[in-house]
């Protein structure tokens, strides 16, 4: 009888792969697509908590789980993940894919490879162990480690805390927000050109990438194999839309400096955004985030 981690391996990556190709640079577009809320926060708040949340991610941690409290555990990245999925709302399908790709392949990569104690699960080949670098070995710690290492990833919350920023903020709040705070015009044009650059980027990716398919990438090909091939497709597009983004960026430089942007240090506005009862909150949390990582 075939092993049951036979089947999962080539499941597991097709799996993977086919929700890699439904999302797309197309749903990534959509992710970071920018919508006016009603409720508007300061970039600033949004950064440092960002910072806050990622520095907990990979320092504090282990603070909770020392705790030995499994529903503590799950329930803080569930949590978060439900906040996040909460603001995207109007783009639930698109998440879905980005992250359930995400921890399907990270907790079996990560469940594969540690090494726990306990009953086993089952055992891999030593041929099958030295290909893709796992332990021979599979247990039920390795099961509970590679679950709560892909739901605690950094990189996921760093990822979506991203998106969330982008769709959220516009070139003009952040210019407002830094001005006010006394930045210095250079920071400001970095993260000015970040939130407008991102979504252009991607909406370029997808049509390249539409554009290569159409050209017959993986034509007459079994679905298996053609899903390798948009795979591939997926790939070789981003070398040139970087080498556009380059470019842009530079008449965008250009273009700014002929207005006159770096001309004057103190800049006014209209608008005043502020420090509203919601920055004041998610700065709170930042602290404790940060008090927790360091303490």
């Amino acid at each position: 009888m075939i092993c049951i981690q036979y089947l999962l391996l080539p499941l597991v990556y097709f799996v993977t792969i086919f929700l890699m190709i439904k999302l797309g640079y197309g749903g990534l577009a959509e992710i970071v697509k920018y919508e006016k809320r009603k409720v508007v926060i300061n970039p600033i708040s949004k950064i440092i908590f960002e910072i806050g949340l990622f520095v907990f991610l990979t320092r504090g941690f282990y603070t909770i789980f020392s705790l030995n409290n499994v529903e503590l555990l799950f329930a803080f990245p569930l949590l978060l993940l439900s906040a996040i999925f909460l603001v995207l709302r109007n783009k639930i399908k698109c998440l879905a894919y980005y992250v359930g790709a995400y921890l399907l392949i990270t907790a079996w990569v990560e469940i594969n490879s540690f090494y726990g104690y306990g009953s086993t699960i089952y055992t891999w080949s030593c041929e099958i162990a030295r290909i893709f670098g796992y332990s021979t070995i599979v247990t039920y710690s390795s099961l509970f480690h590679g679950i709560l290492f892909s739901l605690y990833s950094p990189t996921l919350y760093i990822t979506l805390l991203g998106f969330v920023f982008i769709s959220t903020t516009n070139t003009s709040e952040v210019i407002r927000a830094f001005s006010e705070l006394r930045i210095p015009l250079a920071i400001t044009l970095i993260f000015s050109v970040f939130v407008k650059v991102i979504p252009q980027a991607l909406r370029n990716m997808e049509t390249s990438y539409k554009m290569t398919i159409l050209r017959g990438l993986g034509y007459g090909k079994p679905f298996p194999i053609r899903l390798f091939y948009q795979l591939y497709g997926l790939m070789i597009v981003i070398l040139p839309v970087f080498v556009y983004i380059a470019k842009g960026s530079r008449n965008l430089a250009i273009a700014l400096e002929t207005r006159g942007y770096m001309s004057k240090k103190n800049r006014t506005s209209l608008v005043k955004i502020g420090f509203h009862l919601i920055d004041y909150l998610l700065l709170f949390i930042s602290i404790i985030l940060f008090y927790i990582s360091f303490s």
